[in-house]
């Protein structure tokens, strides 16, 4: 398996690995042979490296930061405490993160969890540089703000 530009790929090119949306849902599924139909759209999303199949590189296989499943349960269940929050904001504008923190606390530590077995954790800021800069400089940012989040909750 190998990396590729989309660009660049021709029909009849087997995925090597699942294409996901930004929420976690499978776009393309692997081993799918591409069309040029395909090809487009991914070019057209803004999708400009997928993982290929290449008998030169069989041998090879990323393996993701955090598996699938607590990747979509982390996004499904921050998404449900915003829009939570967002609908019992008190008048003044004001919202208690406490009635969150317990539930933010279990996602953080399991990802930390999946993090510290993972000891290829590199491949997860090759994957964001690749794919975009701004998404990578965007992550870097995201990344302080839960630090100093995380700083001000006094958690370690």
């Amino acid at each position: 398996m190998r990396l590729a530009i989309t660009k660049s790929l021709s029909p009849g090119t087997r995925l090597g690995k699942n294409i996901y949306d930004e929420r976690g849902h499978i776009l393309l599924c692997e081993d799918l042979a591409l069309t040029q139909k395909m090809i487009n759209r991914l070019v057209s999303l803004n999708i400009p490296f997928v993982y290929i199949q290449d008998s030169r590189t069989d041998d090879i296989i990323p393996m993701p930061p955090v598996s699938g499943k607590l990747k979509r349960e982390a996004i499904n269940t921050i998404e449900t405490i915003f829009l939570h929050m967002k609908n019992k904001m008190n008048l003044d504008g004001s919202f208690t993160i406490e009635q969150a923190n317990v539930k933010f606390t279990q996602i953080v530590r399991n990802i930390m969890d999946e993090l510290k077995r993972n000891k290829e954790l590199i491949t997860l800021l090759v994957e964001v540089y690749i794919y975009d800069d701004f998404i990578f400089t965007h992550s870097f940012n995201v990344t302080l703000y839960t630090l100093a989040i995380g700083m001000e909750l006094n958690i370690n």
